[in-house]
């Protein structure tokens, strides 16, 4: 650190630190390394099972069913290449969005990675940066949050000489600061990467595949072992037999493609969002955001473009009245959702065109009034003659004139360095001049709400909303405000003070001189987006720090349903009285960082899945929270580095898209998990069966992999393909077990009849598994109708092709699977299972659908219902 200067690091010395291992590396990269793609697709458990049973099938001699190994590799490479091209594709999309640090070397700024920065690197942050390693402040002073470090939400002052914690996010100021430590010597790496993906998201889907999982892997061996036993030391078949059933009932048990089917699905789906510009950095979001039901808005950047512009600048004057046709004729007795009232603030109605016409009116005339200094009465006329707005002006004067402030705001916008969209537009508007030398500057927070300067001879001027300013009450002022604030404008306050600021502190003597009326730009397609959500049955809450009414304003000129029922969260003191908000209103404005994650946690507590939309750093702390979070790519790192989704072209606009890959997914996945379930249930069963009363396993690991191949593996993957959009409802396992358990009792049933038959008439194993074979396989077809009804043109080509190529095989490759002639007998008892087995399927499916709808009315769950809910958490 001694050899660093105020030049930053030179090349030569930015080169050795990278050498000896000291740059800021990340460990956890957002996608998996090409070598844990391929280690974690090869070396699983049901890989290693399958080789132990090929092994077997080999030692014994039995080489035409070892066959299914072949079946295995092959799924295993179409998981690797498919994750391989994902891996690609949302890396390169992931470098646009990837954060950036600016850092001083060789006396000039560079923009670079995070990743690129070195030991002892001079780093400048701003408000919005996340700290991305360990730092110490050189020059200037900054406000950031460690609440991803440690669950505090308070703002920490940080002055020159404090540390700086990675995974901190800046909340205002701005700082030149030195790295301290880099890569895995941060204070908070491990933190720090929980940061980045903050928590893995409950996912019913993931929860549901691993309960199925973890119970066929507790099952499986010992149930195989029991057969094996049975068979060879009780049955007294030879080694081969005994070996090749066993096979053949754990092959039936393991639902190898059940694993490669879930991780293609949620890739593919990942990797069609990145032509809309969307980077899913979290594959099960993508469920999650499919099954939300209320979904957070933050207004700027999603309803609005995220841009600003100032309308209005006008003096502040006492006494102005400003009326309008809309207020005469509306209640005066509004109520909000705070203790004593129990309804939601209602909005008046104006059109926008109206709205601009009225307030340029009434800026004009005022200035005019406060120019000439006369007490007179004014009035705004439309084109048609008729008075829509009357300004009453009782003799009193402006603090100051236009000229005094447009001097203000340029020597305030000279001073302050604030990054977001009012303070956009306020630069956009003002010039900038220094004549007004400086004590110290104020900059915006979150928390604060506005922002200022300190003026060594003209004392402190302050920008913000009326009630931040004036906590204690300023009647004429919230009432000035409020009526431009129900046509759609957002006012900000100049106030000024001879005093100056003490730290944080309001000064003394604070007075209002002046107000900006500042309009947002909705998106063109918002009202489009808005409907979307209302038609799926979403509940809309728009969410911003701006006045309710302003808000409430925008939200209906967007198209928000109830956006009437608003809410200043700033009347919102209490848990009881922010659940009940949550509950009862749609547009919440004045909210405070921390009461964003109060609604989100509010929300959940009522059983809502919640998704959050945000891009500043003062919704960080909601999209932590949030099941599901949302970022606009323009947005802060904070934002970014923590979002499950990334808007790459910050376009509200694909959240439907989003959406519906996410039930296209979920949807695929469970009716194919249903069908691979069958083979699992039926297996299980029969095992036991063959266990307790069978002398022999009917199948041999040949025909158990033709089953797979046609009536699941194949037609699954391919029915994966469709675009199915229905909305989810919960309860992934009720819908897996109640289209599988059906089916695989039918099976199990017409095999076990078999079975009987041929042990107590005919004797003969062959034909055992030839008419096992043949009902399974059908039977097997007729539940791929049942699970994917209702059928359209293309399932109907997918499962009658299957079943061609089935009875194909059996009749062309007999040999091969081991197929031997029917007795007359049995091609009787195998006609008769065939013709009515499907129907007993259909029947089996709606009792149980009859008896789950009656026990979901109940009160008092049953046991069944309990379990299944149990496993899935």
């Amino acid at each position: 650190m001694k050899e660093v200067t105020m030049t930053g690091l030179t090349n030569e010395q930015v080169q050795q630190r990278i050498e000896e291992g000291k740059v800021n590396a990340n460990e956890n990269p957002n996608t998996r390394s090409y070598k844990q793609i391929i280690r974690e697709n090869v070396l699983t458990f049901f890989n290693f099972l399958n080789l132990a049973l090929m092994i077997m099938v080999l030692l014994v001699g039995s080489y035409k069913n070892s066959m299914f190994m072949g079946i295995i590799v092959i799924n295993t490479v179409i998981g690797i290449i498919q994750e391989v091209r994902a891996k690609k594709t949302l890396d390169k999309l992931a470098i646009l969005t990837e954060s950036k640090a600016v850092v001083l070397r060789e006396g000039k700024k560079w923009s670079i990675s995070t990743e690129k920065l070195v030991l002892d690197d001079i780093l400048f942050l701003k408000t919005g940066d996340q700290v991305p390693a360990d730092a110490k402040v050189l020059e200037g002073s900054i406000e950031v949050n460690e609440s991803l470090l440690t669950g505090e939400s308070d703002n920490l002052q940080k002055n020159e000489g404090d540390e700086l914690f990675s995974g901190s996010f800046v909340t205002s100021g701005e700082a030149c600061c030195q790295v301290i430590h880099v890569g895995k010597e941060n204070y908070a790496s491990q933190i720090t990467s929980e940061a980045k993906e903050f928590k893995r998201h409950n996912s019913e889907l993931r929860n549901s595949l691993n309960a199925i999982l973890k119970t066929i892997s507790v099952i499986i061996v010992p149930m195989g072992m029991l057969l094996f036993y049975k068979q060879y030391y009780i049955a007294g078949n030879g080694i081969r037999d005994a070996v090749v059933n066993m096979v053949a009932a754990v092959l039936g048990m393991i639902p190898e493609g059940l694993v490669l089917l879930t991780s293609v699905a949620l890739t593919l789906g990942a990797l069609a969002l990145t032509r809309k510009n969307t980077l899913v950095q979290e594959l099960y979001c993508i469920e999650t955001l499919a099954r939300v039901d209320t979904l957070c808005l933050d207004k700027t950047g999603t309803i609005t473009a995220g841009t600003m512009c100032v309308e209005q600048v006008q003096p502040y004057v006492e006494g102005m009245e400003i009326r309008t046709p809309e207020a005469e004729n509306e209640n005066t007795s509004e109520s909000t959702i705070n203790g004593t009232g129990n309804q939601a603030q209602e909005v008046p109605e104006m059109a926008a065109a109206e709205a601009q016409s009225e307030v340029s009116a009434v800026t004009a005339q005022l200035q005019m009034g406060a120019v000439m200094g006369t007490t007179e009465q004014l009035s705004a006329q439309d084109s048609q003659g008729n008075v829509n707005t009357d300004l009453a002006i009782s003799g009193a004067q402006p603090e100051l004139t236009m000229g005094e402030i447009e001097r203000v705001m340029a020597n305030m916008m000279s001073v302050l360095k604030d990054k977001n969209a009012t303070a956009d537009a306020l630069h956009k508007r003002f010039s900038r001049r220094t004549d007004m030398p400086v004590d110290h500057c104020i900059p915006f927070s979150s928390d604060r709400k506005y922002s200022g300067v300190a003026f060594k001879e003209e004392g402190t001027y302050l920008m913000g909303a009326a009630q931040f300013l004036f906590p204690d009450g300023n009647e004429d002022l919230i009432r000035q405000c409020a009526a431009y604030g129900k046509e759609g404008l957002r006012v900000l306050v100049l106030a000024h003070s001879t005093n100056l600021n003490q730290e944080n502190e309001l000064p003394e003597g604070l007075k209002p001189v002046a107000l900006f009326m500042l309009t947002d730009i909705i998106r063109d397609n918002a009202p489009e987006t808005l409907a979307f959500f209302k038609g799926q049955g979403v509940d809309l809450k728009v969410i911003s720090g701006d006045d309710p009414v302003t808000v409430s304003a925008i939200a209906k000129k967007a198209g928000l349903e109830n956006a009437d029922k608003y809410i200043d969260a700033t009347t919102i003191t209490t848990p009881e009285d922010m659940e009940r908000a949550v509950a009862e209103c749609s547009v919440f404005g004045r909210v405070t960082p921390q009461q964003k994650k109060e609604m989100v946690l509010a929300l959940q507590k009522q059983k809502h899945t919640v998704a959050m939309t945000g891009d500043g750093v003062n919704d960080v702390l909601a999209l932590k929270e949030a099941d599901c979070s949302v970022v606009m790519a323009e947005g802060s790192d904070a934002a970014k580095n923590i979002a499950n989704v990334v808007l790459m072209d910050s376009n509200f606009a694909a959240m439907p898209e989003i959406v519906n890959q996410g039930r296209r997914v979920v949807n695929n996945i469970r009716t194919a998990a249903s069908m691979f379930l069958i083979k699992t249930i039926f297996s299980a069963l029969l095992c036991l069966i063959t266990i307790f009363w069978g002398e022999s396993y009917p199948f041999e690991p040949i025909q158990m992999s033709l089953i797979s191949a046609c009536a699941v593996g194949i037609p699954t993957f391919l029915l994966a393909q469709e675009n199915n959009f229905n909305k989810i409802e919960s309860g992934f396992l009720r819908y897996v077990f109640m289209n599988a358990f059906p089916a695989a009792v039918t099976i199990t049933g017409c095999v076990f009849t078999i079975m009987l038959v041929c042990q107590n008439v005919y004797h003969s194993n062959v034909m055992l598994s030839t008419a096992c074979f043949l009902v399974t396989g059908w039977n097997y077809m007729a539940a791929l109708k049942t699970v994917y009804a209702p059928l359209s043109k293309y399932r109907k080509i997918i499962i009658y092709g299957m079943q061609f190529i089935f009875f194909f095989a059996a009749v062309c490759v007999q040999n091969l699977l081991a197929l031997g002639s029917l007795e007359f007998g049995m091609i009787i008892l195998v006609f008769i299972l065939m013709t009515f087995s499907p129907v007993v399927i259909e029947v089996i499916t709606e009792w149980c659908r009859s008896l789950y709808d009656k026990a979901h009315e109940r009160e008092k769950k049953g046991l069944i219902a309990l379990f299944l809910e149990k496993v899935q958490k």
